[in-house]
C-alpha cells in the first residue's frame, strides 16, 4: 500500500513538472526575441523610408499575446502628433471582412439564403450579361463572382448622405458584367457595398447600427467606429497623399456609401483584438467562432488566382506551407494590411495614414522575420510614386517647351512686324493637309484622354485625381496646352515664312 501512494506521488509530480514546462514552452514561443524585434524595426524603417510614408501602426500577436505593438512616424506632420496604438485610421478594403461577418450571421440566423439572387432582397438591382438580365446570387457577391466590372469604383458617388450606401449600389442597375456570374472571380469593391446595403434591407436597421451591435460589441472592438463624430477628432490619423516626391496632407471627398467596402476606422488596440478573434483565442469575445472560421472558408469552386490565393468572405487564402490568411486595404488616404496564420497561431496588423504598396510588404516581411524565413524583400512597384514621379517629369518637360515655345513665338511674330517674314497664303492642298493634322492632333487628345481607361482597367480621370497623386493633375493640364502650343507654333511657322525660305511646304 505504501509503495502505491509512493508510487502515486511520484507520478502525480511528474505530470505536475510536465505540465509546468508545457506552460513554461508555450510562453517562451509566445516572446520574440530582442533580435527578431530589431530585425522588425530594421526593416519598417527601412520600408517607410523607401515608401515616403508619414506613419504607421503595427500590431503582432502569437497565440492569444500580443508580442509587439508600437507606432511609428507621425498622425500629423505639421504639428508632430505622433503615431501611437491609440491612433485611429480608415482601414480601406480591409474593411470587407466585417461586412462579411455581418451577412454570415444573417445567414446563420436564417435571416438570408446565400443562394438566393440578390433581386429577392433588393428588387430593383437588375444587372445583365450579354444584354440579358443575370442571375446574381448573394454568394457571388461575397466571393466577388459576381462579374461585376472593377471600374465601377469610378461611379461611386461622392456622398455623406442618409442614403449614400443605396444612392452608390444604384449606379450598378442595368450595368454590363464582365463575365457569367459564379463564373470566375473578379475584385470590384462594389460587391461589398451591395452586402452593406443587403444588410440593411434584411435587418430592417442601418448598416452602421447593424455591425455594431452585432459585431463590433459581441468582441469588445470598443475602439471601431462607424462614423468619424462617434470620437475625438485629434484621435485620427491625417491622411496624406503622394505629392512631388513627398507625403502631403490630402482632404479625400467623403464616400459614405462605400463604407462597407472601404472605411471603416480603428487602431490596433482593436486590431490586436480582431486578430485573435481570427485565431480563435480571445476568451473576451462573444461573436460566435464558427462564423468566424465559415469566412475563412475560400470559394473553390472557381480557378485559384494566379499567386495561388482563393477568395473567402473578406479575405484571401493561400496554401503556403500552411493556412495563410491575409487582405490589404487601401482608399485615397489610407493603407492597412492583415496576415494570419492559424496553423501557428501569428498575427501581423499593420495600419497607414497614406496610400502606398510598402504597407503589404511591411505586412509580409515582419511575417517571414517571424518564422524565420529569407526576407528578400524585391522592389517594390508603388502606383502612386511611378506615377508622380512620371508626373514630374511631364511638368517638368512642359515647362521648359511652353517657356521655349512662347519665346519663340514672340521672336516670329516680331520678325512678322519687321517684315523679315511674310504669311504664306497657302493653296487647298496645303489647307487639306492643316485640317488632316488638325484631325489627328485631336485623335491624340482623345487618345491621352483614354489612358485612364485602357491603362488602369476602365477608370476614368476623376478617380485618376482623387486616389493618385495631385502632380497627375498639373501634368494633365500642363501637358495638353504644352500639346497643343507646339502643334499651334508648327502651324505658324508654316503659314508665316522667312523671306528666303521656299513656300508651299507643311512643316509637321
Amino acid at each position: 500500500m505504501r509503495t502505491k501512494k509512493v508510487f502515486t506521488f511520484i507520478m502525480f509530480v511528474s505530470l505536475l513538472l510536465s505540465s509546468s514546462l508545457e506552460i513554461s514552452a508555450a510562453t517562451s514561443e509566445v516572446d520574440i526575441s530582442n533580435e527578431n524585434i530589431e530585425e522588425v524595426e530594421e526593416f519598417i524603417q527601412k520600408q517607410m523610408e523607401k515608401g515616403n510614408i508619414p506613419g504607421l501602426s503595427v500590431t503582432i500577436v502569437k497565440e492569444d499575446e500580443t508580442v509587439y505593438q508600437k507606432g511609428f512616424g507621425y498622425a500629423d506632420i505639421d504639428n508632430d502628433r505622433e503615431i501611437t496604438p491609440d491612433t485611429l485610421f480608415e482601414l480601406g478594403s480591409t474593411s470587407k471582412a466585417f461586412t462579411a461577418l455581418g451577412v454570415l450571421t444573417l445567414v446563420d440566423n436564417g435571416t438570408i439564403d446565400i443562394d438566393a439572387p440578390i433581386t429577392d432582397y433588393i428588387p430593383w438591382l437588375s444587372m445583365t450579361y450579354n444584354g440579358e438580365e443575370a442571375t446574381v446570387t448573394v454568394r457571388d457577391i461575397l466571393y466577388q463572382t459576381s462579374g461585376i466590372p472593377f471600374n465601377t469604383i469610378s461611379d461611386i458617388p461622392i456622398s455623406d448622405g442618409e442614403n449614400a450606401i443605396e444612392d452608390t449600389v444604384k449606379t450598378l442597375v442595368g450595368v454590363e458584367l464582365d463575365s457569367m456570374p459564379g463564373e470566375k472571380f473578379q475584385y470590384a469593391t462594389i460587391n461589398y457595398d451591395i452586402l452593406g446595403l443587403l444588410i440593411e434591407k434584411t435587418s430592417g436597421i442601418k448598416y452602421e447600427e447593424f455591425i455594431t451591435k452585432n459585431i463590433l460589441n459581441p468582441m469588445g472592438l470598443n475602439n471601431t467606429y462607424m462614423y468619424r463624430n462617434e470620437f475625438e477628432k485629434d484621435r485620427m490619423a491625417q491622411g496624406y497623399k503622394q505629392l512631388f516626391t513627398e507625403p502631403r496632407l490630402y482632404h479625400a471627398p467623403s464616400y459614405e456609401g462605400n463604407k462597407p467596402a472601404g472605411y471603416i476606422i480603428t487602431n490596433s488596440k482593436d486590431m490586436e483584438k480582431w486578430l485573435k478573434i481570427q485565431l480563435g483565442v480571445l476568451k473576451e469575445s462573444t461573436f460566435s467562432n464558427r462564423v468566424i472560421e465559415e469566412s475563412h472558408i475560400a470559394n473553390r469552386r472557381v480557378e485559384p488566382l494566379q499567386d495561388g490565393s482563393s477568395y473567402a468572405s473578406g479575405w484571401f487564402v493561400y496554401q503556403k506551407g500552411g493556412v495563410e490568411i491575409s487582405h490589404g486595404g487601401n482608399n485615397p488616404n489610407y493603407s492597412s494590411f492583415i496576415l494570419f496564420r492559424p496553423e501557428e497561431k501569428i498575427g501581423v496588423a499593420v495600419l497607414s495614414n497614406i496610400n502606398s504598396a510598402y504597407v503589404e510588404n511591411i505586412g509580409h516581411g515582419i511575417n517571414r522575420i517571424l518564422l524565420d524565413e529569407d526576407n528578400n524583400s524585391s522592389n517594390i512597384k508603388d502606383l502612386n510614386m511611378i506615377a508622380d514621379y512620371i508626373a514630374i517629369a511631364i511638368i517638368s518637360v512642359s515647362i521648359m517647351v511652353i517657356t521655349a515655345v512662347l519665346w519663340l513665338t514672340i521672336k516670329v511674330l516680331k520678325e512678322l512686324k519687321a517684315k523679315r517674314r511674310f504669311i504664306d497664303k497657302k493653296g487647298k492642298r496645303g489647307i487639306l493637309k492643316v485640317l488632316t493634322s488638325i484631325i489627328m492632333m485631336m485623335i491624340l487628345t482623345y487618345g491621352i484622354y483614354l489612358i485612364p481607361y485602357l491603362l488602369y482597367r476602365g477608370v476614368d480621370w476623376e478617380f485618376i485625381f482623387v486616389w493618385l497623386p495631385s502632380s497627375i493633375k498639373w501634368a494633365l493640364y500642363l501637358g495638353y496646352p504644352c500639346l497643343w502650343l507646339v502643334y499651334s507654333y508648327s502651324l505658324l511657322i508654316n503659314f508665316v515664312k522667312k523671306r528666303d525660305e521656299p513656300v508651299g511646304v507643311i512643316v509637321s
